[in-house]
């Protein structure tokens, strides 16, 4: 198989002009491309020589490539021209523009995968430095390695084989259940997020996310096709809040570390063997309860078109897609992590509770992706695709707990 190669322009110049013994030509790297938002690089050099990180020399001899997932904070890719094995690094900085207040906590990033990086238990990029100057690159950012690997999602499961399917996904179950069993006292993040009534913050912060966002929308609402059906969500989401909030109290109370976003398009797998070699994006980490992050790794069970990541607009909550093969079913997938986590197996009706508060959550955040989107704020190419799966999560989850509601009421 022919590897696939990356020819720099500027390199054909120099070699042609100068003769300079420079290799020309530059692997392709997985998941990045050239630069769509522009980063000061003379900058960032000199910050990353200063600190005593690296010292690439001048911008001649570094090329920088993009992200491109992600959507969040733009996230940069620093290699040598010069020495083709040489260091790699990643920058990932806060997005340019006015930002919501609370969003893009890229601190909470740098300070959790510096704490865990030193437990053995969940596998994180080495940090090397957070610069909460905005005077240096526009705006904060910090440094970590780059992990030479994979980056997949769930539509990309029909490539592997089964074993391989398994796997990942039993580490990631076994990596979740691992970190839910920390004490965050003792690792150093006992301040990482306020202790207690995990869901009621849930629907208090991203309620008020989605707020924010909704004048956004409603602004730029003849910018794109999908502006006007986004805008019109609201009342089913004020539906789906007042249900949510009437079911929380019921739901016991637990505090542990919370990724946030873990999931498989947010590991970095092994370039051929089915190892979990580093987990990331911990912008949205905190103190909260453990399951909603076991809900969230488990959206493609009970998400129609989840695995295919090909979302289908329908109420219906048992039309879900066949489990692909080698991997469990979601009852033994929560067993499992109920054993591991050491705990007993959460009871259906609170299991429906936290699915309907992740597809809440995930609408709020779709909502405010597709609002900076729209704004012209966004990190990522794909931002405007998240506007028709703010009304498929909503509605999906309003049927969920009327589901769950019937079931009970029939014991």
């Amino acid at each position: 198989q022919r590897r696939r190669v990356y020819v720099d322009p500027l390199q054909a110049i120099y070699i042609f002009a100068w003769g300079r013994p420079h290799p020309v030509i530059m692997e392709a790297v997985d998941g990045f491309i050239p630069v769509r938002q522009p980063i000061n690089v003379d900058a960032a050099l000199a910050y990353l020589r200063d600190q005593g990180i690296v010292d690439y020399g001048t911008a001649d001899n570094v090329e920088v490539l993009q992200a491109n997932n992600g959507m969040s904070n733009p996230t940069y890719l620093f290699r040598s021209r010069v020495d083709r094995d040489g260091r790699m690094l990643v920058i990932r900085k806060k997005p340019p523009g006015q930002l919501l207040p609370g969003a893009h906590q890229i601190e909470r990033e740098y300070r959790v995968m510096s704490a865990l990086g030193k437990t053995g238990v969940v596998p994180v990029p080495a940090m090397h430095a957070l610069c909460e100057d905005d005077a240096v690159l526009g705006k904060g950012f910090y440094v970590m390695d780059y992990i030479r690997g994979r980056v997949i999602d769930t539509d990309q499961l029909v490539a592997l084989s089964p074993s391989h399917r398994f796997a990942i996904f039993d580490q990631l179950n076994a990596i979740l259940a691992g970190m839910h069993r920390l004490d965050v006292d003792k690792v150093g993040l006992s301040d990482h997020g306020k202790r207690g009534n995990y869901a009621q913050r849930q629907l208090r912060t991203w309620g008020k996310q989605f707020k924010r966002g909704e004048p956004v929308i409603k602004a730029n609402v003849g910018k794109h096709k999908d502006a006007a059906g986004v805008a019109a969500v609201s009342p089913l989401m004020e539906q789906l809040i007042t249900k949510l909030a009437s079911m929380v109290d019921a739901v016991p109370d637990e505090t542990v570390l919370v990724h946030g976003d873990y999931r498989l398009g947010n590991v970095i797998l092994h370039p051929t063997e089915p190892t979990v070699q580093a987990v990331i994006d911990w912008e949205i980490s905190t103190l909260g309860h453990p399951i909603p992050d076991l809900a969230y790794l488990m959206m493609p069970w009970y998400v129609p078109g989840g695995f295919t990541r090909n979302l289908h607009a329908t109420h219906d909550t048992t039309a879900v897609d066949d489990v692909p093969k080698g991997l469990p079913s979601e009852a033994e997938y929560l067993r499992t992590y109920c054993t591991r986590a050491g705990r007993p197996v959460v009871p259906p009706t609170e299991w429906a509770f936290w699915k309907a508060l992740t597809l809440f959550r995930i609408a709020a955040i779709n909502h405010g992706v597709y609002a900076r989107a729209l704004a012209g704020n966004a990190g990522s190419s794909k931002a405007l695709t998240s506007g028709p799966t703010v009304a498929i999560f909503v509605r999906l989850a309003l049927a969920m707990l009327s589901d769950a509601s019937s079931s009970s009421a029939k014991l």
